[in-house]
């Protein structure tokens, strides 16, 4: 939860403005410009860094997003934050893998279609993540050490309603993994340039993830949201954001 406090700190420390009805879920309007800082939780399922096969991994996340609406219903918006990626019980008794946090960067779309009223809305999504985490994992005798060139694009559909200051939401979401592996191997604390090397990797055997979402309008332009993916495997993410609508 520590990240979340952070989040909170950040967004206080923000100039109030007014208030208008977009907000990080519907687009914000033409013209109009959100703020919003996001803290996340990220499990996934990829080739582990020790290259003995799949393995399940965790993602820890903060970002800061500017959001501007380019339509009255199409938004565009730029991230920049943190990031780091592990895994654990990783196969051959090599020891978890954990990166430091690095810097990371992301950029999406979104397009909202009103559902006979404006207060329903159909929101169709595209978004992108990167960053580049590296460290290590040893089983006593090889250690194997990774940098990633990580990147994720997941196209998503929600459907959300305003029902007084509260917007839920829910739909679905579809990440693929694709980039860069750079592998260095040492044997007994000494390099074996043999075993390492470069590889691309393209992972687009991702489960379709099920969002469900709330966010919470508050005066001054300013919102709260929670929103969990998940998919029947018990892959997950938990994100918690807090926004503020500018003119």
């Amino acid at each position: 939860m520590k990240t979340v406090f952070i989040a909170a700190t950040l967004i206080l420390c923000a100039c109030t403005a007014w208030g208008m009805v977009g907000g990080p879920i519907f687009p914000v309007g033409s013209q109009m410009t959100a703020m919003t800082v996001e803290a996340s939780k990220v499990t996934l399922k990829t080739v582990s860094p020790s290259g003995s096969g799949s393995q399940e991994g965790t993602s820890d996340r903060m970002f800061l997003s500017a959001r501007y609406g380019v339509l009255s219903n199409v938004d565009l918006s730029a991230m920049l934050g943190t990031s780091n990626l592990g895994f654990n019980n990783l196969y051959g008794g090599y020891s978890d893998f954990r990166s430091n946090w690095s810097f990371a960067w992301g950029a999406g779309a979104r397009a909202g279609f009103p559902l006979g009223s404006p207060r329903y809305q159909a929101i169709c999504g595209l978004q992108y993540t990167g960053f580049q985490p590296k460290g290590s994992s040893s089983n006593g005798i090889q250690t194997v050490s990774s940098k990633y060139i990580w990147h994720e694009v997941a196209p998503s559909v929600a459907v959300g309603a305003r029902v007084g200051p509260l917007v839920p939401y829910l739909g679905v979401a579809k990440p693929f993994f694709f980039g860069r592996r750079d592998v260095m191997v040492a044997m007994h604390g000494r390099a074996f340039p043999a075993a390492g090397g470069q590889t691309s990797y393209a992972d687009g055997q991702q489960p379709v993830r099920g969002i469900l979402g709330l966010e919470w309008k508050l005066p001054d332009g300013y919102s709260l949201t929670a929103e969990g993916m998940t998919t029947p495997a018990g892959i997950w993410t938990l994100s918690l954001g807090v926004a503020q609508v500018l003119k």
